[in-house]
């Protein structure tokens, strides 16, 4: 799944000669991605729900999906410019009860009011990750958690948080990484020189593990799971 991308386009004049000859092909792949999102609820519970995202290098005006179980959806233009549609579920989606293996038919309407469709489909899930725990040493904050069972990768992103808005600000973003132990606790150290600047602020940790689908940019499972501390200076 891509949630951001950049788009170039290079125009090339040519001559009267070249151009009466070359035809110029237009993009109209359209890469689609649903897969189980899982994380912690308050009370400490795991539940999931169905994420759908789609984007093209060619523009886009709708994008809709169903499932073998699930009523039309339509999913939403994050940026406005047509080439990036999502459908994030609101938290009363979210279910402790891991969704049933489901496939889903993506209905494509580009900008010129032709149309295709893509499947995709879901079949499994990841519990979210079990004792996040952030330690502030002498030099370094360690995160640890324990394994998420069948779990390809992890990533971690650390967010400066307020508390009174739950507005989280990124201040930093791992890489995918494969941990070389997969039955002990896990754990990852940060310098305090990247994120000195706010260790008066509470910072929320951020574990999250992946299950891809092809390569690492489309998923089949996704879980996340935090902890957030205050260290003071």
């Amino acid at each position: 799944m891509k949630n951001s991308f950049k788009i170039f386009t290079v125009v090339a004049v040519l001559g009267a000669i070249l151009s009466s000859c070359t035809k110029t092909e237009v993009d109209k792949t359209v890469y689609i991605d649903s897969y189980v999102h899982s994380f912690l609820n308050k009370a400490g519970t795991p539940v999931y729900s169905v994420v759908h995202s789609a984007y093209s290098f060619t523009k886009l005006s709708s994008v809709t999906v169903t499932g073998t179980a699930t009523a039309v959806k339509p999913l939403t233009d994050m940026s406005g410019d047509g080439f990036s549609f999502y459908l994030q579920p609101d938290s009363a989606s979210y279910k402790p009860a891991v969704p049933a293996a489901e496939s889903f038919t993506y209905n494509v309407t580009y900008d010129d009011n032709t149309a295709t469709t893509k499947i995709d489909a879901v079949s499994k899930s990841l519990v979210p990750a079990q004792q996040v725990t952030a330690t502030k040493g002498s030099t370094d904050i360690t995160l640890t958690w324990k394994p998420v069972e069948n779990s390809e990768a992890y990533k971690i992103r650390v967010y400066s948080t307020d508390l009174s808005s739950q507005v989280k600000t990124l201040i930093y973003e791992s890489s995918f990484f494969v941990p070389k132990d997969a039955t002990t606790d896990l754990s990852i150290p940060f310098s305090l020189i990247s994120i000195s600047s706010y260790l008066s602020t509470n910072l929320t940790f951020e574990v999250s593990a992946f299950i891809f689908e092809t390569g690492q940019d489309t998923y089949e499972a996704v879980s996340v799971a935090d902890t957030t501390k205050y260290f003071g200076v």
